[in-house]
């Protein structure tokens, strides 16, 4: 290998495991590199009280730096009045599942009551609250409607 195709290489650690990485590189190689599988996502450790970024699994430059560190973490596809959602966090609250239905063009109301099924064996199935969180599965539905109450 010539020493100029050498000094573009750089320390990155995915998972905890070290690799050398062309630099720049893709979201795509990244996401090859570690091996990250489909039902993942791919983040960059952020310093601070910053929210870690998410590297997009496609052909997008990603610009490293010596020793930066990337994890994996399981992404859960849920169902939102029909519409498919991406959520990383094993729990989800009354609150962003709102979100996500007037996010997706939901009517807007000031109650609305939230129905689940196809959860987990902790919650198959059933109402969710104001306040209230839930665990998540993949494949798991939530019907969103207004009350009609003000």
């Amino acid at each position: 290998m010539s020493t100029d195709v050498m000094a573009r290489l750089v320390r990155i650690h995915i998972n905890r495991e070290a690799y050398q990485s062309p630099n720049p590189t893709t979201g795509e190689a990244l996401y090859a590199l570690g091996d990250i599988p489909k039902h993942e996502k791919l983040y960059r450790e952020v310093g601070g009280d910053k929210e870690d970024k998410l590297v997009s699994r496609d052909d997008a430059h990603v610009h490293l730096t010596e020793d930066e560190h990337f994890y994996s973490q399981k992404v859960f596809s849920i169902l939102v009045n029909g519409d498919e959602h991406d959520v990383h966090e094993k729990r989800i609250s009354y609150a962003q599942v709102v979100d996500l239905y007037l996010g997706s063009g939901g009517k807007s109301s000031n109650e609305y009551l939230v129905k689940y099924s196809h959860g987990p064996a902790e919650n198959p199935s059933g109402t969710l609250a104001p306040g209230q969180k839930v665990e998540v599965k993949d494949g798991m539905r939530f019907r969103v409607a207004g009350t009609g109450e003000s």
